[in-house]
């Protein structure tokens, strides 16, 4: 569905000098946002929730204390109960719809963990529900593209590279690594649409729209969902990039992650551990030595803390944060798309997730 273009995006903005007054939902890997949030400048975390902390092996009451702020076992309660400007929703797909409906009728901003949907049609359905509080920006946790490394290359791509033409990628997480939700088809939908999204959303930051996919590979060890996929994928003004994702790697090397492009009057690499590009090679063709531009890497936890502190910057600026629902459907598509391929062995187009919001 489409949505509205961001000259007519709003966003409600807290009083002048005030910090975001923010709570989190979700307490697995929302426990990290958790504490990134509370050791951010310009922010006020006032409440985290989460129905089962026991499932997620944590004690509410001792994590709340530590970082000072109000414990509760219902996310729901907890938006009605406190004063908020934003909410962190890190539940799995199939969970969130009360929660982001709550959210926008009380005008709050909200930060969404990936994957944003289950499919194609939970996708459309949360968009709509979305559309709904256009005075509540949203904004998913592809917190790669916030990386520097990321960012820099997005800078000489529209500088001396010029316009990229050929791309490879590799995202591929050890085995085993994942929540029981990631597998549920009614939930995360498998590795690829939930943490493999990470590289779709990274890929069309540096190359635009997706317009099809030609996906190898399949459920070499789960026997049921892919956890292996080789993905060609065409975009709009003619860039390919070839992906390898899924969870076929291995726990010693911890998730190492390479995207190599060639452009019109040059090429780059970006390498980097823990899903985190933290290094940048590149030349043009005038160049007689490589340029080497190197980043410190936070700690594993901390992965989102670019993500989040764009999230809180602009919100408070009243600037819609990227990205956004947008971004989130693309990610869905190409991972049901991907699925498609595998079981019909052709190419699949991607349809357009509408304007940006």
């Amino acid at each position: 569905m489409p949505v509205s273009d961001d000259r007519t995006c709003h966003t409600s903005v807290p009083p002048e000098g005030r910090p975001l007054r923010c709570a989190v939902v979700g307490l697995g890997f929302g426990r990290c946002h958790a504490e990134e949030l509370a050791r951010m400048d310009g922010v006020d975390l006032v409440a985290v929730a989460d129905l089962h902390p026991e499932s997620q092996g944590l004690d509410l009451d001792a994590f709340s204390a530590r970082l000072g702020v109000r414990g509760y076992r219902d996310g729901l309660r907890m938006i009605a109960d406190e004063e908020l400007d934003a909410v962190v929703v890190a539940v799995p797909p199939r969970g969130r719809e009360r929660l982001v409906r709550a959210a926008g009728d009380a005008g709050l901003a909200f930060f969404l963990e990936k994957p944003f949907a289950t499919d194609d049609e939970h996708a459309e359905a949360l968009t709509r529900l979305c559309a709904e509080y256009p005075s509540s920006p949203v904004m998913l946790d592809f917190c790669l593209r916030h990386l520097p490394a990321v960012a820099r290359l997005r800078e000489l791509l529209d500088g001396p590279l010029g316009r990229p033409l050929v791309v490879n990628a590799d995202l591929m997480l050890p085995r085993d690594d994942s929540p029981a939700w990631v597998w549920d088809p009614a939930d995360g939908n498998g590795i690829v649409n939930e943490n493999t999204c990470h590289m779709f959303d990274t890929l069309g930051f540096l190359l635009g729209e997706p317009l099809s996919v030609h996906a190898e590979g399949g459920a070499y060890r789960t026997r049921s969902l892919e956890d292996g996929i080789a993905v060609a994928i065409r975009y709009d003004g003619g860039s390919a990039a070839v992906l390898t994702g899924g969870n076929l790697g291995v726990e010693a090397l911890r998730t190492p992650v390479t995207l190599s492009v060639h452009t019109e009057r040059g090429q780059a690499r970006l390498t980097g551990r823990d899903h985190m590009f933290h290094s940048l090679t590149w030349a043009t063709a005038e160049h007689t030595e490589p340029v080497h531009e190197d980043w410190d890497l936070p700690s594993r936890g901390r992965i989102s803390a670019a993500a989040l502190r764009h999230f809180v910057q602009s919100v408070g600026a009243g600037v819609p944060p990227v990205p956004g629902v947008r971004e989130g459907v693309r990610a869905v598509r190409l991972a049901m798309a991907v699925r498609e391929s595998l079981a019909t062995g052709t190419p699949v187009p991607v349809t357009s997730a509408g304007p940006r919001c």
